[in-house]
């Protein structure tokens, strides 16, 4: 993009990936729409003027893009994308930030998120509505099992809320059913998710970046509802804007730390083809590299007859949250003593590029 942005928002139509609004690396919030043409690979700023702000949602419909929510104003804007006017909309009386919506059937869902009604304190919402795009008005829904900034995507009439933020991350994948206007399932991660992106390919939903684990990325599959953790080369990233086109998951912009100048002007695409996603989930599954413990130090030894070489490491948690980052080298003891007493992950990629995960105690 021309300038970084993080805490942005973006829509796809056609072949064009829109983003708004968000924090720029500068300081301040955005107010201005930049498309992205995938057919060309290049960015272009349009011409319209927004009200600035972060943490907004948007939804596009018939050549249009709906902006709404958001920490800075409860305006509805809403962009003709064939003439960049901006106009405004019905405005939203229990407006967030950090919310999540989704689109079906010219009805805009939104749900939680925090500040409700733009109050100063960080109270989290468990509102949830509708915005009437023909009617041009806002109507109640049941409110969501748990309050908590959150992020959804709708896949065959079912909303799914992925994940989300409460003063802790959570692991809930909450379900509602459209039709009959009831939240029913919930299913619950192995790993705590929140400050992620979200976006649909066919049946499976794609979550992209953390707060705590900044290259993250699953899919969860609406027809088995089986998560599945995949392994990538994504930057680091949180935040960040998220689009699905012919099998590609784009990810676009984000931060690294809530300082404004760590905003991301980068965007970068994965292949999220079937054939693909069989090669590079993980599922846990066992480590073909070596491992055995050596008992004079408070470490382990990854065995590898044919490499030598450093490469880069991450323990987590086993809710998913970083706790070390370091270095090892191949064949020699990994120390893990500064590392508390407990349970962990140790991941790291092997010499071919493929994810690793060793289940440790000490």
């Amino acid at each position: 993009m021309s300038a970084g942005r993080g805490a942005t928002t973006s829509v796809i139509v056609d072949d064009n990936i829109y983003v708004m609004n968000g924090y720029q690396e500068s300081g301040g919030n955005a107010n201005y729409i930049e498309k992205y043409n995938i057919t060309d690979n290049k960015w272009s700023v349009l011409n319209s003027t927004l009200i600035p702000k972060k943490f907004a949602n948007s939804e596009t419909y018939d050549n249009k893009i709906y902006i709404f929510n958001g920490w800075g104003n409860s305006h509805l804007e809403i962009v003709d994308l064939e003439t960049q006017k901006v106009t405004k909309g019905a405005v939203n009386r229990s407006y967030t930030g950090n919310a999540g919506s989704a689109i079906h059937n010219g009805k805009i869902y939104v749900f939680g998120g925090s500040g409700l009604n733009g109050v100063a304190t960080t109270v989290f919402s468990d509102r949830f509505q509708y915005y009437d795009i023909a009617s041009n008005t806002w109507h109640p829904l049941p409110d969501m099992p748990t309050a908590r900034e959150a992020k959804g995507k709708i896949v065959n009439d079912k909303l799914y809320v992925i994940g989300g933020f409460n003063g802790t991350s959570s692991r809930l994948i909450n379900v509602y059913d459209i039709n009959t206007n009831r939240w029913t399932d919930q299913f619950t991660m192995p790993a705590v998710i929140s400050g992620h992106s979200l976006a649909v390919s066919g049946d499976k939903i794609f979550i992209a970046g953390g707060y705590n684990n900044q290259t993250f990325l699953a899919y969860f599959d609406t027809t088995t509802n089986k998560f599945h953790q995949l392994s990538s080369n994504m930057i680091p990233r949180r935040h960040a804007a998220a689009e699905v086109y012919n099998n590609k998951l784009y990810i676009i912009g984000g931060s690294t730390t809530s300082v404004t100048k760590s905003a991301i002007k980068s965007i970068q695409v994965a292949d999220i083809s079937d054939s693909t996603l069989a090669n590079t989930t993980s599922d846990n599954r066992a480590p073909e590299t070596k491992v055995y413990t050596k008992a004079s130090k408070d470490g382990f030894i990854i065995s590898n007859k044919n490499n030598s070489n450093q490469f880069e490491f991450t323990v987590y948690s086993l809710d998913g949250e970083v706790i070390s980052k370091g270095f090892a080298y191949y064949n020699r003891n990994i120390d893990l003593s500064k590392v508390q007493r407990g349970t962990y992950i140790f991941s790291f990629k092997d010499e071919k590029g493929a994810l690793q995960k060793i289940k440790i105690v000490r």
